[in-house]
């Protein structure tokens, strides 16, 4: 496996940590101290273990980290959920724990070593997703986490991802990428795109007869002083109602085909660029005088500006399969015992 897929494996094991954890609405890997979890739990009814909560192959799973996942769900409002369903929360924690239990055994028995450098690379690219360290740490905060708790986790992923490695579990050819690409064209097809201005006297849904006259006077009038040579800048400012793009001679930019009401896009794109709509141009919205810049043709993306994007997506469902067939194999030869 090469370094870009082995990092792509690592993101598609923290994406399936991060799935498993929302399903029981605790996304932060962090937590607040379970002895006040525990007190807010008790007083709701539920009495958190203090022994393990289950041990795999003799190991013994504490119920620390456990009753930490449980207090993050019941600051979360969790106390409203029913307790049927409170209960296969828990179950679905526990099940994941062991699983994890599952794999680090598997890790630890082929000697797989992760190092404290991959780990803090790892890291890095985790942070390269935030624009600034105010906005990771603003992040971190918010998800009641720290650096320390990521990159255990980032550590977990690591193990995971090499362990898959080892045993050839996760692969993609060119041959899939390929196919999947001829067969998902259209997902790989950008729509003609328009970039207009425009000049938008409003009509009302409930306007009556002589508003709806009133507003296609000024329009034509607007539509006049065009004609007339005016800037058409200019009779934006001085004829618009739309607030959004007044100020901006009317530009609202590239939009593309299926954005816009029908009107608006079949007048858009039946023009030629650099000039206007001869006729108003009605829809829901009021009267328009368009304007076309620039038109931007549809556009088939090549293989070559994709494959990385396919390929990702491919190996993150290789991932997922690998790593649930890995852990019902591990539970097959495995002596598990729930104590909760």
């Amino acid at each position: 496996m090469t370094r870009k897929l082995l990092t792509v494996a690592i993101a598609a094991t923290f994406v399936f940590s991060i799935g498993c954890k929302k399903r029981a609405k605790e996304e932060a890997v962090a937590a607040e101290a379970p002895v006040e979890a525990a007190v807010e739990q008790e007083a709701e009814g539920y009495k958190p273990p203090t022994g393990p909560i289950a041990t795999v192959n003799g190991i013994p799973i504490d119920a620390e980290a456990f009753n930490k996942e449980i207090a993050r769900i019941t600051q979360d409002g969790a106390r409203e959920i029913p307790e049927e369903r409170f209960a296969k929360i828990r179950d679905n924690i526990a099940n994941r724990m062991i699983e994890e239990e599952l794999i680090a055994q598997e890790v630890k028995k082929l000697e797989i070593q992760i190092t404290a450098e991959e780990i803090e690379a790892e890291f890095e690219k985790y942070k390269g997703r935030f624009k600034t360290e105010e906005q990771f740490e603003n992040y971190m905060t918010h998800q009641k986490t720290t650096a320390e708790d990521v990159k255990q986790d980032l550590k977990r992923k690591l193990a995971l991802t090499k362990l898959l490695e080892r045993l050839g579990a996760v692969s993609v050819t060119d041959e899939e990428v390929q196919k999947t690409y001829e067969v998902g064209i259209k997902s790989y097809t950008d729509p003609a795109q328009a970039h207009v201005q425009h000049i938008l006297v409003k009509v009302g849904a409930d306007a009556v007869p002589a508003q709806v006259e009133a507003a296609q006077a000024k329009a034509l009038e607007a539509l006049k002083k065009l004609k007339a040579g005016e800037d058409f800048a200019k009779v934006v400012a001085e004829y618009s109602e739309d607030i959004m793009s007044k100020d901006k001679g009317g530009d609202l930019g590239f939009f593309r085909k299926g954005v816009m009401v029908k009107e608006f896009e079949d007048a858009a794109f039946a023009l030629k660029p650099g000039t206007y709509t001869q006729e108003l141009v009605r829809s829901t919205f009021g009267f328009h005088i368009i304007k076309l810049i620039e038109i931007k043709d549809e556009r088939v993306r090549p293989l070559e500006e994709v494959s990385d994007q396919i390929r990702e997506s491919l190996l993150n469902r290789a991932t997922f399969k690998a790593r649930r067939e890995l852990v019902q194999k591990l539970k097959a030869a495995a002596t598990i015992e729930k104590k909760l």
